[in-house]
């Protein structure tokens, strides 16, 4: 009865539009959400929320109106269209007229990951206390283990799942629907030792799957899978850690002939040095630093022996997706466009955008997946899982021993806060490191910042190490709107040295 009334809806107002318009399109968003964060001793639990929004879009005469609309339903909508009109009316033509590139697929109608624990069979009261107290029982257990040092943790938890639906129908008979699952989880863990000194990590898990990403089924409700538990230990234990770690002077550091990175901080850099370079409505503008405003690259990105991809994940060897995976993969962007593998950079050198409808015909390019809107915002290019893989053999190393074996002086980078990043460049936060000295690791470094530029830092990659792993798992800002993403790269990767590459580690002088 819903798709009834949707469709509906749907069709008178693009009936009132026809009249008037050359074009429209309506994008309906809806998300069902069970969520529970703790912070301090404080928890705050949400059960089951739904939010939906419409976003409207009209073009005549290469003059574009957008409108935000509450729900599809036929009174708003019909509201919509009168007021677009008198929008366009007083709307500015631009000096090259908007146009869309066509939906490539327009036939296909249905996109659709099945969970395999659905949340919509759950009860969100027994999710919710699965994860609270599993974690809490990681954290008891770790006090245990240190009581001898006075260990003492606090674990802050952020977990949410939720069910997402998008419908996308244009005026020229587009009619496509994609329902997909999404699990997360975050532990930001604070630990102290009777000394009263503090340290801190935090890790994500998380997917485009059901509660099975997180959780697994017990007579009683759920408990916490073993991969979840295994990456929750990982981390609090790097907590502990670095209640030994020591700074390094900015002359030790200046002594280093490599970084080696592993697919957590490898993946930050590469989503905010390079990803956003490659969004091709900042292309467009001008403001992309690996292109100018007519999209010619201004230079080689990355060295020789590795591509940047952006959309599913991909066999390395194969380069065969992988859509059911990757916590930024969807099946068609929110313009209808099925997401296709984007290779942004290839051996090095600039090859691809990522393209809504709008930036695609501009560039006279066909459109691949890269258009996505936060409930009912407009559709904007966005990465999804943004990840370097390289692309000649002799850099593959076969593990990280053999990675860091003639490795003098030099740290490993493990995990990020976060980055922040400009036209030329990027910095993150690390959250740990490991000296290496001689080819061996020798102490645990305190948490550090790391930065480069971005046209030359990936041009130093010299070797690299284990799986594909695109599960550093964020949430990407632009225009106000934010979205899940996920990046990475090999498990360890190794940088050399050089000046577009800075670390600062805290305590250093």
């Amino acid at each position: 009865m819903k798709n009834q009334r949707f469709n509906k809806a749907i069709k008178k107002a693009f009936g009132c539009a026809k009249k008037f318009f050359d074009y429209a399109d309506i994008l309906y968003e809806r998300v069902e959400k069970t969520e529970a964060k703790t912070i301090g001793s404080q928890t705050f639990i949400t059960p089951l929320s739904v939010k939906a929004r419409v976003q409207m879009r009209f073009l005549r005469d290469g003059k574009k109106v957008s409108l935000k609309i509450g729900d599809l339903d036929e009174k708003v909508l019909y509201q919509a269209v009168e007021r677009a009109k008198g929008l366009w009316r007083t709307a500015k033509k631009p000096k090259v007229g908007v146009k869309l590139a066509p939906i490539p697929n327009p036939k296909r109608k249905e996109y659709r990951i099945k969970p395999g624990y659905d949340l919509a069979k759950a009860d969100p009261k027994k999710v919710i206390n699965a994860v609270l107290k599993g974690v809490r029982q990681i954290a008891d257990a770790f006090e245990r283990k240190y009581a001898a040092r006075g260990v003492k943790i606090n674990p802050e938890v952020w977990f949410y799942a939720q069910n997402e639906e998008k419908i996308i129908a244009d005026s020229k008979g587009i009619y496509k629907r994609q329902t997909v699952p999404r699990s997360f989880l975050q532990v930001h863990t604070k630990i102290k030792d009777k000394k009263g000194k503090t340290t801190q990590t935090r890790v994500r898990i998380g997917d485009i799957k059901g509660l099975e990403a997180l959780l697994e089924p017990t007579k009683q409700g759920y408990r916490l899978n073993p991969y979840t538990k295994a990456q929750i230990k990982d981390w609090i234990e790097k907590a502990v850690d670095l209640l030994d770690g020591v700074s390094l002077s900015a002359e030790e550091i200046a002594r280093m002939d490599h970084f080696v990175l592993d697919f957590n901080t490898l993946g930050v850099f590469v989503h905010e040095a390079l990803g956003h370079n490659f969004e091709a409505d900042g292309v467009k503008s001008g403001s992309s630093g690996v292109a100018d405003a007519k999209g010619k690259p201004l230079g080689m990105v990355a060295a020789k022996a590795v591509d940047i991809l952006d959309g599913p994940p991909v066999d390395i060897k194969t380069r065969k997706p992988d859509y059911s995976t990757g916590f930024g993969t969807e099946l068609i962007d929110d313009e209808g466009v099925e997401v296709k593998v984007k290779v942004l950079a290839k051996n090095g050198k600039v090859k691809e955008f990522i393209y809504n409808r709008e930036t695609a015909a501009y560039f006279s390019k066909r459109p691949n997946g890269g258009a996505y809107s936060q409930l009912g915002d407009q559709q904007i290019c966005r990465m999804s899982n943004t990840y370097l893989v390289p692309a000649d053999p002799k850099i593959v190393r076969k593990d990280l021993k053999d990675l860091i074996r003639d490795i003098s002086y030099g740290v490993i980078l493990q995990g990020t806060l976060g980055g922040a990043v400009s036209k030329d460049g990027m910095s993150s936060s690390i959250q740990i490191g490991y000296l290496i000295q001689n080819g061996k690791v020798t102490k645990t470094v305190n948490p550090s910042n790391f930065s480069g530029k971005s046209m030359y830092a990936l041009r130093y990659v010299d070797g690299c190490a284990g799986e594909l792993r695109t599960d550093d798992i964020g949430f990407c800002g632009k225009d106000g709107q934010h979205r899940p993403v996920g990046d990475g790269g090999p498990r360890w990767t190794r940088i050399k040295t050089n000046p577009y590459v800075q670390l600062a580690v805290q305590g250093g002088s």
